[in-house]
């Protein structure tokens, strides 16, 4: 993974292959703290205590299709976070869900790059529009707080019948992504 929205991308993915029908994203910068958190919570199947210890293993994998048994996303996110003076949590219980929270040392020289943020949040909104996503990113500098949330269960509802794949429903989700991600200066991390 050469940046950590693709990590992001990785745990929508193991999410919504869970079967979630809400997603929370959380990623919080704050430079006083120099601290760079992103904590994904799902309501998706979840697993149990023998398959949450496998799923931190390189060479486990879940899913059936693949060729070659290695599922590396979550180790490598891991062990991204733990390079970085950082720490990483999962937690799950079957049938509730599961939590993860990776903390970087925001200034720490080997942290991976934020990368297109945007694109993979409009990617996952627009390619699972029937999986709910909120979506909060705070980022406090030193001398403001920047917040932006989304939630597509608010679009959802003001919509009514029209789905989140309509193309104007795209365009002002693009827009609002984009136009988020830029006020919030996470862009800048």
């Amino acid at each position: 993974m050469q940046d950590l929205s693709l990590h992001l991308l990785d745990i929508i993915e193991n999410s919504t292959r869970a079967g979630a029908s809400l997603i929370k994203i959380s990623i919080d910068a704050d430079e006083k703290k120099d601290v760079l958190k992103f904590k994904i919570e799902d309501n998706g199947s979840g697993m149990d205590a023998d398959t949450l210890n496998n799923a931190l293993n390189p060479f486990y994998t879940s899913k059936e299709s693949r060729e070659k048994k290695v599922g590396l996303g979550i180790p490598l996110f891991m062990q991204n976070a733990e390079l970085c003076e950082g720490s990483f949590h999962v937690t799950s219980k079957l049938g509730k869900g599961t939590d993860l929270e990776a903390i970087f040392k925001k200034s720490h020289i080997d942290r991976m790059p934020v990368g297109s943020l945007a694109d993979t949040i409009i990617g996952s909104l627009i390619g699972h529009a029937e999986t709910d996503f909120y979506l909060k990113i705070t980022h406090n500098t030193r001398d403001e707080v920047f917040e932006y949330e989304f939630d597509t269960r608010v679009l959802k509802e003001e919509l009514g019948d029209i789905p989140l794949t309509y193309p104007d429903v795209i365009q002002y989700i693009m827009e609002d992504v984009n136009n988020g991600i830029k006020n919030t200066k996470m862009g800048e991390i």
